[in-house]
């Protein structure tokens, strides 16, 4: 489950992105000529505030205004009287509202209202034990005007007397600088007071966010064709580049001299690029001719060795790695699929995880591992792939695997997490593995009373500690959560209140749970929660969930090559292989591969100098249990037509372990050799 919010329109083209976290800020270009910047926390103005107003039983009220008893038709809430006892507060036509309960009224900010799950539900009012609106409650609007406005309750009767704020939201959008000749893609330096931009013109510049406009900008380089993406290498001085053309290339630019060395040529189109953190590769999207014939293609960053990665992609566009272990890219489609799809980099699967976005999206932008920024051609939208629980277990799920996707009924599978194609993270029977985000239904949990919570492993409470970040009105700051004792419970965490759950960075997350501590195999996890003295409220538990735990490395190995004659011939200490004249003779390559648990793919790859080799039958690949395979090729089809060739032969083997946000590629193995064949 998805949550889609605009929050930008009548953009100039917003292309290339980038976000910084401290900021809160999406730092954007628009192809118009501007570099531009989004806040998502924008300032407030106050555009009513009243004391100790007295609204009367049955009418209505404007919190824009102050206009008590106008026409329904312009009223935010009514103070609503069905009965003498039953009683409510109605929001009025588009209006929405939220009982926060017995929170600080003072200490709620504009931040605070903002992003909250505001519904059209009226809040009980009942002149009985059931009401709500008791005197020291707060409740917040979302007012027809699109205005914020917190609302206390001082006293209570058939006539009810509040205190109330509302507050006017400012635009995020600002213009940073102008002047920029087609601006395309922008980058931040690792000061976090500078960007890098490519204009389509052909420039690299750096410029100051303080003082943006183009005149300001420092050239790079010059005489780029078509640059668009930047891949930022700061530590080695250079930028990789893209250069858009039927004949386009991959460019290392010298962030001194703004010498720009060619890594590969030949590409079609490129226009999106990303580096590996080992960089080793990189990884382009090229547009071909027809409209949905785009692909992604690896590059090796020593040789320029291009390898296609997936095909069928429609204009696809820049890219951005979608989870720390890099195992997989968004990629927007634009016209006319205008959707975000991932791509895995090991296997090429594609899974559309967002439909139907505003028309030509070109970057994506993480501000955390749930939430995503898209910049289209005229808009700016915002997917929370958690939002709040309204409904549903105390236990939402597991990262972006939700509780009823793990399978709970004895047999192989149980314990095993299998999402749906389409999902923000597509797993198939995957065990869980490293640090667990366990995200917790806090706005259910805070309604029931719940002020503590224990994440409880085989009915023992764990103890880690864990971070996100929170919006403290000025900047984005790391809190860190740690357990502690509560009267008799021990590892207690708090339960977030409503009026804080939009300001923290990932809204559910409850705990990064540890299960490298806890033996490979099935596990039931549950939350309990309790009161403020640290005691168990009776029956708030979550339902148990079994899941499936394995933290074991994947092993790989390589034999030696050998010359299949009479006798076998092996590489000799120099690593080659002497076929003499006898082209038919095959080579052998044993590859092993397994897992402990089988819980892993895995790959082999051959390559001719650098030039990845293809074979019929095809080399082994597929989901380890215990793999022992020897691959045979004759001579003469390895050399093709070269009388001396080098080769390199790998294999790896990747972990399928999951924490619910991305693969655990901490237990891959791999392994490689390389020989020559020769007369």
């Amino acid at each position: 489950m998805s949550t889609t919010t605009t929050l930008a329109t009548g953009l100039g083209g917003a292309i290339g992105s980038d976000f910084r976290i401290a900021q809160q800020q999406l730092v954007f270009t628009e192809f118009s000529g501007k570099l531009s910047a989004l806040n998502l926390f924008p300032a407030a103005t106050v555009v009513q505030s009243k004391i100790n107003f007295v609204l009367k039983g049955t009418f209505t009220l404007n919190l824009d205004t102050g206009v008590e008893g106008g026409t329904p038709a312009t009223s935010d809430i009514q103070w609503n009287q069905e009965t003498d006892i039953l009683r409510n507060m109605l929001p009025l036509n588009k209006a929405k509202v939220l009982n926060l309960g017995a929170v600080n009224y003072a200490s709620i900010t504009a931040a605070n209202l903002q992003g909250l799950p505001y519904s059209t539900t009226p809040i009980v009012g009942n002149n009985n034990a059931t009401n709500l609106l008791t005197a020291g409650d707060v409740f917040a609007v979302l007012t027809n005007q699109g205005n914020y406005a917190k609302v206390q309750v001082v006293t209570y009767g058939y006539d009810i007397t509040i205190n109330w704020e509302t507050y006017h939201i400012a635009s995020g959008y600002s213009v940073l600088g102008t002047g920029y000749t087609e601006p395309e893609d922008v980058k931040l330096s690792s000061d976090g007071v500078h960007a890098f931009v490519t204009e389509r013109s052909g420039d690299l510049v750096k410029v100051a966010l303080t003082s943006a406009n183009r005149s300001a900008a420092t050239v790079v380089a010059k005489g780029l064709t078509a640059p668009q993406q930047i891949a930022l290498d700061e530590a080695h001085n250079a930028a990789y580049v893209v250069e858009f053309a039927p004949s386009g290339a991959l460019v290392k630019v010298n962030l001194t001299n703004g010498v720009s060395t060619p890594v590969v040529t030949g590409l079609i189109n490129p226009v999106g690029v990303v580096v590996t953190s080992d960089l080793q590769f990189a990884y382009v999207s090229e547009q071909m001719t027809a409209a949905a014939d785009g692909r992604i293609s690896r590059i090796q960053l020593s040789n320029g060795a291009r390898t296609t990665v997936a095909t069928g992609l429609t204009a696809p566009f820049f890219l951005t790695w979608a989870d720390p272990a890099q195992d997989a890219l968004l990629v927007p489609q634009r016209d006319p699929a205008n959707s975000i799809v991932s791509v895995n980099v090991t296997t090429g699967l594609k899974n559309v995880i967002a439909s139907g976005v505003a028309a030509r999206p070109s970057s994506v932008a993480l501000p955390n591992s749930t939430e995503m920024l898209i910049c289209s051609d005229s808009e700016i939208d915002e997917i929370d792939f958690t939002p709040f629980g309204t409904t549903g277990d105390l236990l939402i799920g597991i990262g972006f695997i939700p509780a009823s996707t793990v399978a709970q009924t004895a047999g192989p599978s149980q314990g095993l997490a299998t999402t749906a194609p389409g999902a923000p993270l597509y797993v198939v029977s995957a065990p869980f593995g490293g640090s667990l985000p366990i995200m917790v239904n806090y706005q259910e949990a805070a309604a029931a009373g719940a002020v503590f919570y224990q994440v409880k492993v085989d009915g023992i409470p764990h103890t880690d500690a864990w971070t996100n970040y929170f919006w403290n009105g000025v900047t984005s700051v790391l809190v860190t959560t740690t357990a502690k004792t509560v009267g008799p419970s021990a590892g207690c965490y708090p339960v977030h209140p409503l009026s804080e759950l939009s300001l923290w960075d990932i809204t559910m997350l409850g705990d990064m749970l540890d299960s490298t501590v806890l033996t490979n195999g099935l596990h039931t996890l549950q939350l309990v929660f309790l009161n403020s003295t640290g005691n168990p409220i009776p029956g708030l538990v979550s339902t148990p969930l079994i899941i499936r735990v394995n933290n074991q490395s994947c092993v790989a190995s390589i034999a030696d090559p050998v010359l299949e004659t009479a006798p076998p011939v092996s590489a000799d200490t120099c690593g080659v292989l002497h076929y003499g004249t006898n082209t038919t003779a095959s080579v052998a390559v044993g590859f092993t591969a397994s897992q402990p648990a089988g819980f892993g793919d895995y790959s082999t790859e051959i390559v001719r100098g650098a030039t990845p080799l293809s074979f019929t039958p095809p080399l082994p690949s597929g989901t380890v249990g215990s793999l022992t395979s020897t691959f045979t090729a004759p001579v003469s089809q390895l050399l093709g037509s070269c009388p001396t060739a080098g080769f390199a032969a790998e294999i790896y083997v990747a972990a399928t372990m999951t924490n619910g946000f991305g693969r655990q590629s901490q237990y891959d193995a791999s392994a490689l050799i390389a020989f020559v064949l020769t007369k």
